[in-house]
């Protein structure tokens, strides 16, 4: 640290000496005054910029309203329907082993082709090749012994009707979400394949793959066909 003496301070010290001038107030004439006051009062103290016109309305896009469809939700009816579809899968799974029994008795080159069969609109049950190799002369005799074997109808029947019940039952987002398909008489046969419902290669749930062919062949539920289905039933 470097410390000042008072020797050094005194010789860095700067003597101010008093001017020979002597210093004395100018006075101001009246035109100058006048002309100070007058560009004081020509200059503006800050200049203003006037920014754009504010709008009196702020243009928007129109609103749009978006309708979205949920569905129902589960019915309370839910349980019994699907007691009762499951009681009609057991007893359409007896008959159609006594009539493929039968049929392996009566028409063994017959009941060694691999075939379907379903419910069309009338009641009437309808077979159809599942391999290509049914010719139009065994279906046909195929179609006789099915709506022949009153047992294997009338089971076949009240399993299609159930089962309709079962999906309008369920719910589009709830349940098991079969309500998210549409399954009525009209178009049951082109979506469910009875003879499918026991084929081994199927889980058990659900009437065996009930809900595999409902998924991948149903005719998915809209609000228009919802809003019918529960007119039909008094909702």
């Amino acid at each position: 640290m470097n410390i000042l003496s008072s020797t050094a301070v005194s010789s860095i010290a700067t003597t101010l000496t008093v001017a020979a001038q002597p210093l004395t107030a100018q006075a101001t004439s009246n035109a100058t005054t006048a002309a100070m006051a007058a560009t004081v009062a020509n200059t503006p103290a800050a200049v203003y910029y006037p920014s754009e016109p504010a709008q009196s309305e702020v243009a928007s896009e129109p609103v749009e309203a978006i309708e979205t469809w949920i569905g129902r939700g589960l019915s309370a009816n839910f349980p019994q329907a699907a007691a009762l579809h499951s009681a009609n899968h057991d007893t359409l799974k007896s008959a159609f082993a006594t009539f493929q029994s039968t049929l392996a008795k009566t028409y063994p080159a017959l009941a060694s082709q691999s075939f379907g069969f379903t419910v069309d609109t009338d009641g009437n049950l309808q077979a159809f090749g599942t391999a290509g190799s049914l010719s139009a002369a065994d279906l046909g005799k195929l179609n006789t012994l099915l709506n022949a074997s009153s047992d294997l109808k009338t089971a076949a029947v009240n399993y299609r009707d159930s089962a309709i019940e079962l999906v309008a039952a369920d719910s589009p987002w709830a349940g098991n979400y079969m309500g998210g398909y549409n399954l009525t008489k009209d178009n049951f046969s082109k979506t469910i394949d009875l003879a499918q419902l026991f084929a081994p290669t199927w889980p058990a749930p659900l009437g065996g793959s009930f809900y595999h062919q409902l998924a991948t062949k149903g005719e998915p539920m809209t609000q228009a066909s919802e809003a019918a289905m529960l007119a039909a039933r008094g909702h």
